[in-house]
């Protein structure tokens, strides 16, 4: 068949050959017979289809690799190969893409398992080389084939054998030394065969060797003089590999004269390189690449590399070649630290080179460089120098971060205490200065710098632990130096720059246990820096307290920066849970908040200055701090044991008078937010162990049964009340619902309605939302017949009643009381609780009452997004929540809306509350409901003019904020109210900007901030819907409003809001559109 031609059967014959092959009888003579017989076709093979060359490449490739046949046809022919010859005629002229990769198979099986003679060898070459570089036309590509398969088979070819070396090289060299004619990607095609072949030649003695310096030569080029990233990348692989090839594998070593004769000759082109400003970095990277990519190629060099640097930094040409320099050496120590890291991983020789190798040349480089280039610039930097200062920080931290491998294995520091300090020293008294410096002194602090420094600090502090605690003694001591009293912004900003630095500083990471040369006078714990930090800023709100007391006459709003202290030590907490998160994995730390021991109990027979103790013998004293250790996410629930310490401590402090001076209230919110954080970290169960229910009212002062407890009266003290109360899981709390306990009595207290501030106003509501939201009543519980929401519901829908009614009932009370029982009644309504249902009707009595506006405008509140109603407070809600509200509570107000229904005063309150609840909801909650909707809109917008000021603004914003929703989701349902919605919308954002400008023209005061958010929002949201009109309607629905708009805008362009502004401005660039 194969040697008459006959195309019928070719394909026929092939797979039956193939069915032969896979037979146990078939024999070896018979595997030379086929190939021999399949060769004879000759020229007419590039006749046949490409399904059938298929079919013969697979057949010749599977008889090539057969063992058996591979040693009867190296018998017969010898290193002649004539067999090979033969196939290689038939075979040049492949193109389609499929059955090349099988041909460049079938050639590396040629060279690899067949002891081919150099004439044949040669020829084998030239088939597959005539194909270098290979590319691929899309339009014949076939399905799963990439031009980059075809490069990768044919990259395959030339990294066959050693024996190819002499002519794969100079032929890869001479393509590339074809200067601008090889594009970019060619290059990297050809640096990465060359690499392919540096990897996986043998013998590189032989095979290698005699090509490097061919290599070198034309490489170095394309780093030296060379722009394109891709290329040098390519490049600096090739010659990273050609560094490991001569180095060895993880099992065997090669001589090391070859890999040093590699490197000199590196070191020798580039040498004169680094002195030249213009060149240091290339040449950097090219030294860096062959003396740092293997233990061996650094020993060997790296002191040579450090001295050079050394020299040409002592005599640089320009302040960017120090920095360049300075760089270089850093990316040095940098390599070495991998290296030691990874030792493990190489070959075992390679680790008793680290425990061999000489630290001179490392070990003066502090005194010898780096310090001398810190000291001459740190004081007064000018713009030119600070990056060589953010390199020389970064120096410093690598120099501490530097290990040595000893005899025995052990990893330890290798610079001394006495340089670790001095450098932990310099770094630090660079933050701390910023303390001594006024607003009058002319001192530049460039804050990239100090960011640098930061990381610096961070990096030393890690490995050389007492140096946060330095740190942490100095940042006290110029603390305490100062008057806090009455301080300056300028005081303030230094100060939370210092305390925040050192809360991320010693908590954003976990410390490292290298040991140093000399023994620390401290046992390691990988809590030590927490701890320091901690007893630190607790000593030191202790300290500024009495500074403040002693001081008769400064107010507590004057005394603020004890609250800075607090936020320090919050950034703190939170940076360690993140540290802990990262090296732990979240998933491990779960089992890790759990404990059946109740540590508040502990906490009572531990001495005040517990913290401290722990601070000077790092834990030591602590059994369970003690035998922790680096690697064991017990570290986690230690930090979390420690934590409440801390919230406990504060807590005592400020509800027992202990601190000498009051708080202010902004303190006693950081550290509500502190206990927030923890105890909501705490495990359900160790909550429970801990009795922490009961300490949200009792504050950790005594011991009794939540359900004792009468309720709280001092609103000083509710911040804290609501920090623990965030933090707790529902299963915790069912003692506090026994009927009339601290939960119900709580919720059902209305007493001091209007005689709170503000804020004391809003902490009591949303103490009341979490007992509504946490309730948990039924069987099992203290509240088996759920009577305690029952009759909380009932309670509120009393005072509704009356205060809705009541005549004489001030503004400033009636607006308390409602914003309470909205918020308690929200965290009933959260879990959809069926007793809201019971306030239906009496909703609607006090919307249509004649106090019905507080009503109507707040009971948006039961579906307002709230930062208490989330899983990481551990609230319970619904996923459709706000759906039931809205069907129960505002779907039955539509008809009572309509102006004839129950009067027109009534019916506008019901427009306003549809449009509270609304406005809170997704769009998908009343889409069924547009039509109604949008008809209560367009009337509340048109009519607003003739409504009080105060009526109208019940109903403005809510309505555009819906609107805007509807524009986004359904804006075709708007299509027949333009109109009347663009005339509105302009007339609103115009009254709103006449409001806003008479106000500065006057410079009133306005009547209060809710009036001035008002004026905002409408501004704000009739610019949002009028920038996103032209790109939801067609243009011939715009253009009877494309003039009158583009003016608007045009003046809007000049508001005196910035958000606002630049809103106009994309508002108006889409109304130019509009013609």
């Amino acid at each position: 068949m194969f040697s008459y031609d006959h195309k019928a059967g070719i394909t026929a014959s092939t797979k039956a050959l193939v069915q032969l092959r896979a037979m146990k009888n078939f024999k070896p003579d018979m595997g030379v017979k086929v190939i021999e017989d399949m060769s004879k076709i000759k020229e007419d093979f590039r006749l046949q289809l490409a399904p059938t060359r298929l079919d013969m490449y697979e057949l010749f490739l599977g008889l090539l690799e057969d063992e058996s046949v591979r040693s009867e046809l190296q018998h017969k022919y010898g290193s002649s190969c004539g067999f090979v010859v033969d196939l290689l005629q038939i075979c040049q002229h492949e193109r389609d893409p499929k059955n090349l990769l099988v041909w460049f198979e079938i050639l590396v099986a040629l060279v690899r398992s067949y002891d081919a003679s150099a004439e044949v060898t040669e020829e084998i070459f030239k088939a597959f080389s005539a194909y270098f570089p290979i590319s691929l036309r899309t339009s014949a590509t076939p399905a799963g084939i990439t031009a980059e398969d075809l490069k990768s088979a044919l990259r395959n070819c030339f990294a066959a054998h050693g024996r190819l070396a002499t002519l794969a090289f100079p032929f890869l060299m001479q393509k590339l030394d074809q200067g601008d004619a090889v594009t970019v990607s060619v290059k990297v095609d050809i640096l990465k065969t060359i690499k392919a072949c540096v990897e996986q030649y043998e013998n590189p003695q032989v095979s290698v060797v005699p090509h490097i310096e061919k290599i070198w030569s034309s490489l170095k080029y394309e780093v030296r003089n060379g722009e394109v990233k891709e290329t040098i990348d390519a490049t600096l692989e090739v010659l990273r590999a050609i560094a490991n090839k001569l180095d060895g594998t993880s099992t065997q070593k090669y001589e090391a004269s070859m890999l040093k004769n590699y490197i000199e000759l590196v070191f020798s082109d580039t040498r004169e390189d680094l002195s030249n400003s213009t060149y240091t970095k290339q040449a950097g990277l090219l030294l860096m690449t062959v003396v740092t990519c293997n233990v061996r190629a650094y020993v060997l060099e790296s002191s040579n590399l450090i001295e050079c640097l050394r020299q040409n930094i002592r005599q640089p040409k320009s302040p960017s070649h120090t920095k360049d320099l300075v760089l270089l050496l850093n990316s040095v120590l940098r390599a070495r630290m991998d290296l030691v890291k990874n030792r493990a991983n190489f070959n075992p020789e390679d680790e008793k080179l680290l425990q061999a190798e000489s630290h001179t040349s490392l070990e003066t480089l502090f005194h010898d460089v780096y310090l001398p280039l810190w000291t001459k610039r740190v004081n007064d930097p000018r713009l030119e120098e600070v990056d060589v200062l953010k390199q020389v920080a970064q120096g410093f931290a690598l120099i501490v971060r530097q290990q040595a491998v000893g005899p025995d294995g052990q990893v330890l520091l290798l610079s001394s205490v006495t340089v670790c300090s001095e450098i932990c020293f310099l770094l630090t008294q660079s933050l701390t200065q910023c303390l001594a410096l006024s607003s009058n002194d002319n001192v530049v602090r460039d804050a990239a710098l100090e960011d640098e420094i930061v990381l610096a600090v961070r990096s030393v502090v890690m490995n050389y632990t007492d140096g946060y605690a330095e740190f942490a003694n100095k940042a006290r001591a110029e603390i305490r130096k100062r008057d806090w009293t009455v301080p300056s912004k300028h005081s303030l900003r230094a100060l939370t720059d210092l305390i925040m630095r050192l809360a991320f500083i010693g908590c954003s990471e976990i410390p490292s246990s290298a040991a140093l040369g000399i023994p620390s006078q401290k046992t390691f714990s990988p809590l030590q820096h927490f701890i320091t930090l901690a007893s630190t800023a607790l000593e030191l709100f202790d300290t500024l307290s009495l500074s403040v007391a002693a001081r008769p006459g400064v107010s507590v709003k004057e005394s603020q920066v004890n609250a800075y202290i607090m936020a320090a030590l919050h950034a703190g907490i939170l940076h360690f849970c993140d540290a802990c998160t990262e090296k732990y994995k979240q998933e491990s730390l779960a089992s890790y908040s759990k404990s059946d021991r109740d540590w508040v109990e502990e906490f009572r027979h531990m001495p005040r200055d517990w913290l401290r103790q722990l601070q000077e013998n790092n834990g030591k004293s602590d059994e369970a701090l003690a035998s922790v250790k680096e690697d064991d996410p017990e570290v986690y629930r230690q930090f979390l044991r420690l934590s409440l310490f801390i919230v406990r401590y504060l807590y005592l402090a400020d509800s027992t008078g202990e601190s000498p001076t009051p708080w202010s209230g902004q303190t006693r919110i950081q550290l509500a937010n502190i206990a927030a954080f923890v105890v909501g970290s705490l495990d359900e169960g160790l909550q429970r162990s801990c009795k922490l229910a009961s300490e949200a009212f009792n504050l950790f002062r005594v011991d009794k049964s939540p359900s004792t407890l009468s309720g709280p009266r001092d609103s000083r003290t509710e911040p804290l009340t609501l920090g623990i109360l965030r933090g707790l899981w529902p299963g915790t709390m069912t003692e506090m619902y026994n009927p009339d306990g601290v939960a119900q009595t709580f919720m059902c207290d209305s007493a001091d309605a209007g005689s709170l501030t503000a804020r004391e106003s809003q902490i009591r509501a949303s103490i009341g939302l979490i007992l509504a939201n946490k309730y948990k009543g039924g069987a099992s519980t203290s509240d088996p017949d759920g009577q305690v929401m029952g009759q909380v519901m009932d309670y509120w829908g009393k005072q509704l009643k009356v205060a809705t009614a009541s005549t004489d009932i001030s503004s400033t009370k009636l607006e308390a009381l409602i914003i309470h029982a909205m918020h308690i009644i929200a965290g009933a309504t959260a879990r959809q609780d069926k007793n809201v249902l019971g306030l239906v009707l009496v909703f609607q009595e006090a919307i249509a009452s004649q106090n019905g506006g507080t009503v109507a405008r707040s009971i948006g509140i039961l579906v307002q997004s709230n930062d208490l109603l989330t899983s990481e407070n551990h609230a319970v809600f619904r996923r459709f929540y706000k759906q039931w509200v809205y069907s129960n509570l505002a779907k039955p107000l539509y008809n009572l809306a309509l102006p004839t229904e129950n009067g027109s005063e009534a019916a506008i309150r019901y427009t306003a509350a549809i449009l509270s609840i609304a406005s809170n909801c997704p769009f998908i909650v009343y889409e069924d409901d547009l039509e109604p909707l949008i008809r209560l809109i367009i009337t509340a917008l048109v009519n607003r003019t003739s409504l009080s000021k105060d009526i109208a603004r019940l109903q403005v914003v809510p309505a555009l904020e819906i609107l805007v929703e509807v524009l986004a989701n359904n804006p075709d349902s708007l299509k027949g109210h333009l109109r009347a919605i663009v005339d509105s919308v302009t007339a609103i954002y115009k009254e709103s900007f006449h409001e806003h400008r008479e106000r500065s023209k006057h410079d009133s005061k306005p009547v209060g901030r809710a009036s001035v958010l008002h004026i905002v929002m409408c501004r704000k949201l009739v610019l949002q819907l009028l920038a996103a009109l032209p790109k939801k309607f067609e243009v011939r629905y715009l253009l009877p409003f494309g003039h009158v708009l583009r003016r608007t805008l045009w003046e809007a362009c000049g508001d005196p809001i910035r958000e606002l502004r630049e809103t106009a401005r994309l508002a108006r660039k889409n109304w130019l559109k509009i013609e």
